[in-house]
């Protein structure tokens, strides 16, 4: 009796294994693109009888790719690139529903940029399903047999399900990559404020007292005298070198456009210096690419960097505005003054090298009525 309820236990104990693996596989197929497009391929075959399966997302403009196989003896269809319409699987995103063909290489339904490895996996009778959420085309999964076949309607039934479910996937998995994407955005961000705010402080404090031992130095101590300007030269390729490595730390991909993160970066500026800062849209700013946007907000940094350590300002005002093909933004402050591109400041040097190789300019001019204000523009294509 002893021996037999142990067997039950070790029996239930088995299933209740089995069942948490299983979930195991559903959260990781919900939060891993690859793992839902491998079980996708495998599953196909498995609750179809395929020879091959085949399973792959709609990526970058528009062109599905076959990801994962299960089954496939060449490597032609391995990581094959469908633009939308050629093909089977094409046919089936273009349209939006389940296509078949009894004999893929003659059939008058589709497209035949495909035929090489098709034939080189000796495939004859193939279905395509499109993965559907939210109104938008995740991938295909598509179902393939090496003989002249009929997919019936529990094969199709079964076909469409896994579509479903795999269109589930890949949408729970991209959303899951968003949110991990920000989250080491969001990380990327505190480490570089938290390095500004004391590794930058600290240079900027030991530039300050280099400059101050030079400026109260004898004139007669030549040698001395020396030694400290190459110290401060040292040190401000350090600190230009430190710049940079926060700037590639804060490098995530402006959400909301330019003027969205302009005002951020304005709100940030002032919540960290104390500073009244406002940015303004002035019109509405046409589209620009990654890389221009990246320059226009470095260069904004930069100048904001300037007022923070050197202006003495009570206000800093952005703006920005569409300006001879290409976009403007001004940084205005009321402060004292501070370096000029070509008066020796080397983080707006290497600012303005890195808008000249865009096409952009910056310059520093003087206001009217107290303060500095630093012009960028770029040029857009």
């Amino acid at each position: 009796m002893a021996q037999r309820h142990r067997s039950e236990r070790v029996a239930e104990q088995g299933r209740r294994f089995g069942h948490l693996l299983d979930e195991h596989a559903q959260v990781l197929h919900l939060l891993d693109d690859a793992a839902a497009l491998r079980g996708l391929a495998r599953r196909v075959r498995e609750e179809t009888g395929a020879h091959i399966g085949l399973a792959g997302p709609v990526e970058a403009e528009q062109v599905l790719v076959l990801r994962q196989w299960n089954g496939t003896w060449a490597t032609g269809l391995h990581d094959l690139h469908v633009e939308m319409g050629l093909g089977l699987g094409g046919l089936a995103a273009a349209e939006r529903r389940p296509v078949w063909v009894a004999d893929y290489c003659s059939s008058e339904l589709i497209t035949h940029d495909f035929d090489a490895p098709i034939s080189a996996d000796g495939i004859k009778t193939m279905l395509a399903v499109p993965m559907v959420r939210a109104g938008r085309v995740q991938g295909v999964v598509y179902a393939a047999m090496r003989e002249v076949s009929y997919f019936g309607g529990r094969q199709l039934d079964a076909a469409v399900n896994l579509a479903d479910s795999g269109g589930l996937a890949l949408q729970t998995a991209s959303a899951a990559r968003r949110q991990r994407e920000q989250a080491a955005a969001a990380e990327r961000r505190r480490i570089a404020a938290e390095l500004h705010d004391s590794v930058g402080a600290r240079l900027f404090r030991i530039g300050a007292e280099l400059r101050d031992l030079r400026t109260h130095a004898q004139p007669d101590s030549a040698e001395l005298l020396d030694r400290l300007a190459s110290l401060e030269d040292q040190l401000a390729e350090t600190a230009s070198a430190f710049r940079d490595s926060v700037h590639a730390l804060d490098h995530d991909e402006p959400a909301g456009g330019l003027a969205a993160t302009l005002s951020r970066d304005c709100a940030a500026f002032q919540r960290r210096t104390g500073i009244s800062a406002q940015s303004v849209e002035i019109g509405q700013l046409p589209a620009c690419d990654r890389h221009r946007t990246r320059a226009l907000l470095a260069a904004t940094r930069e100048a904001l960097l300037n007022v923070e350590k050197h202006a003495g300002a009570r206000s800093v005002l952005i703006s920005a505005i569409a300006l001879d093909d290409g976009i403007a933004i001004s940084v205005a402050d009321d402060g004292n003054g501070w370096s000029e591109p070509a008066g020796g400041g080397i983080g707006l040097r290497t600012t303005a090298d890195r808008l000249a190789e865009l096409g952009g300019t910056l310059s520093v001019v003087a206001n009217e009525d107290g303060g500095l204000t630093a012009r960028i523009w770029i040029p857009l294509p």
